[in-house]
């Protein structure tokens, strides 16, 4: 038997379902001080303009910041909360790690060219002049290759650290390279493509482009971050979404909102949470369970922001920003209750 309802009763039945739904979101979305809690600055005296991406020295105990504006790699002490040394590099865009060889390598747009710095005595050793303007890298440890994107063109570079030379060079499909990084087995280089709205996966041993995978609901994509234990990765859209795909063969596993103009992200892998550094001056904070990507809210940063990290040993998440004359970055430590 089917039972009616009374339109008033009908209406008030549907309000009620729609007021649970809103507290239910409202549950799940957390306060600010619920999520991250901001520590002081440290001012990084004696330089000054915007920043580019970060990157973490594990073994070193080092924050690296590609300071662009200020034309250097900032190297910051995780520990102690200070400025090392500011190492002269010209416009530094990203930078990796060659723990093997005691190196840091850093992209940077001009000139253009790879700079590799000696990460004991913080001095730079070489430097591999490119054709073009270098944006992010990234660098395998296992083939000893470092892959550079050519800043909004329509191809990568593959440097040789080593004998100090590019190698040879990758066309893309698509124009605008983002960010890049490798799969679990360190064999294909899976690079995000902002204005093909993909990612394209690069067979490492034969330097070739196969498959192009569409990050929608994901647009211009640009961060990434890589999730080994699930063989996956996610990458973020500067439209205001972030996407969880399958690194087997690019199928979206989730997706969720985060702030819009998003470039960097960082995934703390202890607490399975994303980070998401806006321009907008806001950081989005993502909890992924069970294979799905949960928004949890967002914390305030700095207008302009858009370089994070996080420290693997501690959680602290580390920003970096430039504000009036100074610069500097940030540490924010992940709330306990």
């Amino acid at each position: 038997m089917v039972l009616s309802l009374h339109p008033a009763a009908a209406a008030t039945r549907w309000l009620a379902i729609a007021f649970a739904t809103v507290l239910f979101a409202a549950g799940n979305f957390l306060h600010a001080e619920d999520l991250l809690k901001a520590g002081p600055p440290v001012i990084l005296k004696g330089t000054h303009g915007k920043f580019d991406f970060l990157a973490i020295d594990a073994e070193g105990r080092r924050l690296l910041a590609a300071h662009t504006g200020n034309g250097s790699l900032d190297v910051i002490d995780l520990d102690k909360h200070e400025l090392v040394k500011s190492v002269a590099t010209g416009a530094a865009q990203a930078s990796a790690v060659n723990a093997a060889a005691g190196q840091y390598l850093v992209a940077v747009s001009k000139p253009p060219q790879v700079v590799l710095v000696d990460s004991a005595k913080l001095e730079p050793v070489a430097k591999i002049p490119l054709s073009g303007p270098a944006d992010l890298i990234t660098f395998n440890p296992k083939s000893g290759l470092a892959y550079v994107d050519h800043d909004d063109a329509t191809n990568l570079w593959v440097v040789n650290p080593k004998d100090s030379k590019v190698e040879s060079s990758i066309e893309l499909r698509g124009e605008g390279p983002e960010d890049l990084g490798f799969d679990a087995a360190d064999e294909r280089l899976f690079q995000s493509i902002k204005k093909a709205n993909a990612v394209v996966v690069i067979d490492l041993a034969t330097g070739k482009v196969g498959a192009s995978w569409p990050t929608a609901p994901a647009e211009a994509p640009h961060g990434m971050a890589f999730l080994p234990e699930d063989h996956a990765f996610l990458v973020a859209g500067g439209n205001g979404k972030l996407v969880m795909m399958s690194e087997r063969d690019g199928h979206v596993l989730s997706s969720t909102d985060i702030p819009a103009r998003v470039d960097q992200i960082a995934f703390d892998h202890g607490l399975h949470r994303v980070y998401c550094a806006s321009g907008t001056g806001k950081i989005g904070v993502v909890k992924l369970e069970g294979g799905q990507l949960t928004t949890l809210g967002e914390v305030a940063s700095s207008a302009g922001c858009h370089s994070i990290t996080v420290d693997p040993k501690t959680h602290t998440v580390w920003i970096a920003y430039a504000k009036d004359e100074q610069s500097m970055v940030q540490p924010f430590a992940p709330a306990t209750k």
